[in-house]
């Protein structure tokens, strides 16, 4: 868990792993979570490859949340 001030009040946030087929949407989630000081490993990976993707990159990453991106 990682900690962060956020209205003045500390927060604890997970590491998420965030996989999005779209490169442009995973750049947009990046800028994002590295502005908010959130721990996040992007991934972009075609959405027909993700579902056979899934468990190794939850293997690997240890995530404690998943967010998956469709267009």
């Amino acid at each position: 868990m990682k900690n962060f001030i956020y209205n003045k009040e500390c927060v604890k946030t997970g590491k998420i792993l965030h996989l999005d087929g779209d490169k442009r949407y995973s750049e947009k989630a990046y800028k994002h979570y590295k502005k908010t000081n959130v721990d996040a490993i992007i991934e972009n990976i075609q959405e027909e490859k993700q579902p056979i993707m899934i468990k190794s990159l939850l293997e690997k990453y240890n995530p404690d949340i998943l967010v998956i991106t469709r267009t």
